[in-house]
């Protein structure tokens, strides 16, 4: 039973860096090429206005959709000033002039870190503008940085913009943390709790904690390791791992965003010998994807949920991952079309997408470096990974469409990114 539990600890766990990660994956849509001029006016000196341009390109670049092009083959360009008094507005005008939207008098406040948020915020609505619904610049993620400290390793959770920036810490117990989650927020909110694993008392338990201060307590009251929480997005569901039985299985805990835990959990799938990992919700919160190993190599399957008191001998699932091996980790599209999920190529575990409506199969990614843990932007376009090789572990930002940069930095291996929805 332990080797059974460690042999999914060790191919849901383990991650590695890249120094080059290739992108290749047919498009349907090319990126809108737009054009971003160079910002102009008074207000700061030149230099600070050369950063705030760069967060804009950056914002512009990433978010999926577009990409920066010359005046000459551009659908758009977009022009920026800053006044005297330090408000910034910007203009966006399509090729034809038959379009122009101006974003007036947003102030800055000379202090990059906030700024920068400000310029996501304006990126977001030049996005808004453009393709008609939310951007992503304003989005934030969470993530694990793992230390040593003496003679053992200890695992931190902090939070940082989608960019990787402004990064702060939410827990630093000295324990070992994994696997942090963000419970959904109601419409228009940004979330204030999360879920997250840690070894505090030695076994792998679920915890709820805060946002604001990191403040937790334990989530589900059982005997067993648990392992790998994932929520729905309506907020009242948590799946998860526990092998209470002797087996690594596939539990559902009835979930309340106020007072947590609602009930005893229910065992949702098992198979013989064999061990379960990483749920992971569709967005109506009725399917769930997940890993396991019982015809042999761990691969990807979906089982509609359970009503509460169905017998394990009803549920069935349905393979997903057919042509890839040694899969792991799916992440569900918010837009509920395809899966993202890690998969064994030519010896190197690389990022892969399942589509639903031409069931198709492919990797997302190429190179050296086992590519790890992938969490989708709220537009469906865009992963965040990590990436590790040669005993660093770094996160990368990648559209579908595009080549993935570095957006962490600093001591550390970084892992397990969760994009919030």
């Amino acid at each position: 039973m332990k080797t059974l539990f460690f042999i999914l600890l060790t191919f849901l766990v383990s991650t590695t860096y890249s120094q080059e990660i290739v992108v290749e994956l047919a498009t349907d849509t090319q990126l809108m090429p737009l054009h971003l001029q160079e910002i102009v006016g008074a207000g700061f000196n030149a230099s600070y206005i050369k950063q705030l341009k760069g967060v804009l390109a950056f914002d512009l670049e990433h978010n999926g959709m577009s990409q920066l092009s010359d005046a000459n083959h551009s659908f758009y360009t977009i022009n920026a000033k800053v006044s005297e008094d330090k408000k910034l507005t910007v203009t966006i005008t399509s090729a034809n002039e038959e379009h122009s939207k101006t974003i007036e008098g947003v102030d800055l406040t000379g202090d990059l870190s906030k700024d920068r948020r400000v310029i996501h915020q304006i990126a977001d609505a030049i996005y808004q503008d453009l393709f008609d619904e939310r951007g992503i610049a304003s989005t934030r993620f969470l993530y694990t940085i793992k230390r040593t400290l003496g003679e053992k390793y200890v695992s931190e959770i902090w939070e940082a913009d989608y960019d990787g920036q402004n990064a702060r810490p939410i827990i630093q117990d000295l324990a070992y943390n994994i696997s942090p989650m963000y419970v959904p927020a109601k419409s228009g909110n940004r979330p204030g709790a999360f879920l997250f694993v840690s070894y505090k008392i030695s076994q792998p338990k679920i915890f709820l904690a805060s946002l604001k201060d990191g403040s937790s307590r334990r989530l589900i009251s059982m005997k067993g390791n648990q392992l790998m929480p994932a929520i729905s997005q309506q907020r009242d569901k948590i799946a998860f791992i526990c092998d209470v039985t002797g087996n690594p299985d596939l539990f559902l805990q009835p979930f309340d965003a106020v007072v947590g835990a609602m009930g005893k959990p229910q065992q949702i799938f098992s198979s013989h010998r064999s061990a379960q990992g990483t749920p992971a919700f569709n967005p109506e919160g009725t399917k769930i994807a997940f890993v396991s190993n019982k015809d042999g190599s761990p691969r990807i399957y979906v089982l509609d949920i359970p009503p509460p008191g169905a017998s394990l001998k009803d549920v069935s699932a349905r393979l997903i991952t057919k042509h890839s091996r040694e899969s792991s980790a799916p992440a569900w599209s918010p837009d509920g079309q395809k899966l993202a999920y890690c998969a064994m190529s030519n010896g190197i575990r690389q990022i892969w997408i399942y589509d639903f409506k031409t069931k198709e199969e492919r990797a997302l990614t190429q190179g050296p470096g086992n590519k790890e843990n992938p969490t989708w932007s709220t537009n469906s376009k865009c992963l965040i990974f990590n990436s590790s090789d040669h005993g660093a572990c770094e996160l990368y930002l990648t559209s579908l469409k595009g080549n993935p940069v570095k957006i962490s930095s600093g001591q550390g291996e970084k892992r397990f990114p969760n994009w919030e929805i």
